[in-house]
Parts: structure tokens; C-alpha cells; sequence
């Protein structure tokens, strides 16, 4: 019976959006106004906008029927967590239409939740036993301590989650940084409070198709044209202001290759790069410890992505700093359309292969970089800020890159960022089984 009630309940709200479309409400993303009710990642249907395939990102719709939503959790032990609140520009209920999303100010990352009285925050020196936080999303004030202040008729909070630590007690929370999901509870203009539910389970097809309808609504043109490469060349450089839509993540930077509207017959794409280093969060090292053999924290996170860049932008493989296979402090890249890792680099242990995935699309490659040290100026943080964005290009889902605007910018991003830039080619596949990423990589290229 009780199965039966939130049956009835679940229609009915359906049927009150459907009769009632204008009203900007969070519930018709989510109908069963629960807790955390889509998540994105790299699996199955979750996969849209570009995420990561050590990512997680959980997402929560917050409207004007709340004054304030307050999260509690514990820190989990992973590479990286923070709650971003991304506020809707002129929602068009009816029409299914916005005019984008605002990038959070209000962005908290994990070193800057303060931790619940008597808790310990295990992201800040000296660290310790994890302790308990509280965020909270307002309405009533602007973002301070662990308040992110929001504006808007509908706000989408991201929990995003990144890199957990390896799981040797078989919690069955691994990607999660063995820790449930915070709690959420929800407090009106009357001062009600009441804690929602878990959402079980979530991605309810309802919900996420009406959420990436809001997201890339038919009327968008989402065409890439990324023609020929003007030459084997292929630069990598910043976007200015990656669009809101996609939801970039205040505490990364990112660079952007087009690789071409078509894979070349014959040929792969060889990149070749010095790898920053990186926390040996996975093997259960603080935030401030080097991996491997660095010696010095210079990122939080890198990864270098394989994409398609059209709707709903599906990644296809990451190589990513914890499980890329390097050579002395370089690593190699190799992209082919293979299905699984070619057997011509099988005697090639330290080269790394991504497949270019499904022909039809065009196809994006993603380069993040994540919260630099202060004393590392190699980062894409360094080309995107360099002289007021002379190593950027503009980008916009209406107005897509010109390839000719990156390859304009991509060497100014190359001289900042030095040997820590990603230098990519087109290659003969010959070419590089007899001479490595070295023939394919010549000095001219380099």
C-alpha cells in the first residue's frame, strides 16, 4: 500500500508539471523531492557534459519553495570533493529555454569547508581522523564561511567527487571515498525544516531526460564543423570562458584540441607531454604528499580526456595522472580507432592509448589542470591568465571554436607552459612503430 501512495503521489506531481509547465520548479527534475537524484559519470546514461572518468558529480535542484538547503557530511577520503551552485539565467518553462548558468562564486572546495565544531578537516596540515562539515546553500545572505549565496529561481547544486582513495576494506562506498552521500535538508520561509530522503534508486528516466532536455533543449544548434587540420600540427589552448552550460569547475582550468572532423586513415594522433606531479591520495597520502617519484605537489589533479563534441558530450577514455604509465617525468599519448589497445603497442609499455571512439561525431580532446601550487607556473591556469589572454580563445556553444583560433593561440600557451604542455601531432601509424613518438614528434613540431 505504502508502495502504491507514492505512486499515486509520483503521477500526480507529473501530471502538475505537465498542466502547469511555466512554473521554474525544482521538482520537475525531480518529482520524487529527494536527495541527490541524478548523478553524471561515465557510465551508461549518466554520461553527458564531459565528465571524468575518475569523476563523480552528483547533482541537486534547489527553487524559490526553499529559503535554505543544508548539506552535512563527512570528509571522504579521496583526491578531491567541493559543492558548486550553478544559477539559472531566465528559465522559460514552456518554451524549454535558458539563457545559461552563472559560474559559481560561491564554490567551496574540500581545503576550504571548515569542519563542524570539534572535527577535524583532513585537507588541511596537519590532517587527521576525518572529522564532519556543514554547507549550506542560502537565499537570505551572500556566500561566507560555509554559505554559498544564491539568487536565482533555480540553482543546481554539484557535488563533485574526484579520485577515491583505493578500498581495501570492501565498504562498498569506494567511489565515494567510503562515506555515504551528505544528507540534505531542506527549510522554507516559515523556518520548516525537514530531511529529504536518499534518492533510491537515482537517474529515474523521468528526471534525467527532463534534466538534459533543460540542458541541450531541441532547439539548439550544437553542429561542430571542425574541417581539416591545416597542417599534422595540433595545438592545444585555453577557452576564455568555457560556456556556463557545461558547467565548468571554478577550481580547474582547461585546454582544448580539435583533432578534425574525421579520423585520418592510416594514421594516429602521438602526444607527448611532461607530467606534473600529483598527491598519492589513491594509496592513502594526505593532499600535500607527492606521488611515485615527484617531488613536489604541482597539481591536484591532470587529466587529458577524449570526448565527443556534440550533444549530450559523451567522454570516451581519460588517461589521468594516477594511472598514466610515464617514462622518466614524460608521458605519451596515443589515440587510434582501435576498439581495444592495439597489439602494435604491445611491446610500447610506457605509451598510453585512448580510442577515438564512435566515427559519426566530432570529437574533442580535454587537457584539466586542477588547483596548481602556488610555486608552479606551468600550468593551464598560467597560459589562461598570461597577459590578459593572449594564449586564450573565445568559445560559446552558439559562436563554436574555429580551429584556426586555437592554432593562433596554441604557441603563446606552449611558451608559458613549457615542457609541461601537451605537444600533439597527427602521425603515420608506420612512423611511429618504427620511430617511436620521437619520429612523429620532430623538432619542428616541438
Amino acid at each position: 500500500m505504502k508502495m502504491f501512495r507514492a505512486g499515486i503521489l509520483a503521477g500526480l506531481m507529473v501530471l502538475a508539471f505537465l498542466t502547469n509547465p511555466h512554473v521554474a520548479c525544482a521538482d520537475n527534475f525531480n518529482y520524487r523531492n529527494c536527495a541527490w537524484p541524478i548523478l553524471m559519470s561515465p557510465e551508461g546514461v549518466a554520461n553527458f557534459q564531459f565528465p571524468d572518468n575518475s569523476a563523480r558529480y552528483w547533482v541537486m535542484p534547489f527553487d524559490t519553495q526553499y529559503e535554505t538547503m543544508t548539506f552535512k557530511g563527512t570528509y571522504p577520503d579521496i583526491r578531491y570533493f567541493s559543492f558548486s551552485a550553478y544559477e539559472t539565467i531566465d528559465y522559460d518553462a514552456i518554451n524549454n529555454t535558458n539563457q545559461g548558468f552563472v559560474i559559481p562564486p560561491g564554490n567551496l572546495y574540500d581545503a576550504q569547508i571548515a569542519p563542524d565544531p570539534g572535527s577535524i578537516n583532513p585537507f588541511v596540515q596537519p590532517g587527521g581522523r576525518n572529522g564532519t562539515y556543514t554547507v549550506v546553500v542560502s537565499r537570505t545572505g551572500p556566500s561566507s564561511g560555509n554559505t554559498i549565496g544564491v539568487s536565482s529561481d533555480l540553482v543546481w547544486v554539484l557535488l563533485r567527487m574526484y579520485v577515491a582513495d583505493a578500498d581495501p576494506d570492501l565498504s562498498g562506498q569506494s567511489l565515494m571515498g567510503g562515506v555515504p552521500l551528505p544528507t540534505i535538508t531542506v527549510t522554507d520561509r516559515t523556518g520548516a525544516s525537514r530531511q529529504l530522503e536518499a534518492c533510491s534508486p537515482v537517474n529515474k528516466w523521468f528526471d534525467l531526460s527532463k534534466f538534459v532536455q533543460f540542458l541541450f533543449p531541441p532547439a539548439l544548434d550544437l553542429s561542430i564543423n571542425e574541417g581539416t587540420p591545416s597542417s599534422d600540427r595540433l595545438w592545444f589552448a585555453p577557452p576564455l570562458n568555457p560556456p556556463p552550460i557545461l558547467w565548468p569547475n571554478p577550481d580547474n582550468k582547461y585546454m582544448m584540441m580539435l583533432p578534425g572532423n574525421d579520423y585520418q586513415p592510416g594514421r594516429i594522433i602521438v602526444i607527448h607531454g611532461k607530467a606534473p606531479g600529483f598527491p598519492d591520495t589513491f594509496n592513502g597520502s594526505p593532499i600535500w604528499v607527492p606521488s611515485r617519484d615527484f617531488r613536489t605537489v604541482d597539481l591536484r589533479f591532470w587529466a587529458l580526456c577524449t570526448a565527443d563534441f556534440a550533444s549530450p558530450f559523451s567522454v570516451i577514455n581519460c588517461a589521468t595522472d594516477f594511472n598514466i604509465d610515464l617514462k622518466g617525468e614524460y608521458y605519451t599519448i596515443v589515440i587510434s580507432d582501435d576498439l581495444v589497445r592495439p597489439k602494435w603497442l604491445r611491446w610500447q609499455p610506457n605509451v598510453n592509448w585512448l580510442p577515438w571512439g564512435d566515427e559519426q561525431y566530432p570529437k574533442v580532446v580535454a587537457f584539466r589542470n586542477m588547483l596548481p601550487a602556488p610555486d608552479f607556473h606551468h600550468a593551464v591556469q598560467d597560459a589562461w591568465n598570461y597577459k590578459k589572454g593572449v594564449c586564450t580563445f573565445n568559445f560559446s556553444l552558439s559562436d563554436p571554436p574555429n580551429p584556426g583560433d586555437i592554432d593562433e593561440v596554441g604557441p603563446c600557451a606552449q611558451r608559458v607552459m613549457g615542457d609541461y604542455y601537451p605537444v600533439a601531432v597527427w602521425c603515420d601509424k608506420s612512423t611511429f612503430i618504427h620511430g617511436g613518438w620521437q619520429a612523429c614528434i620532430k623538432k619542428r613540431h616541438h
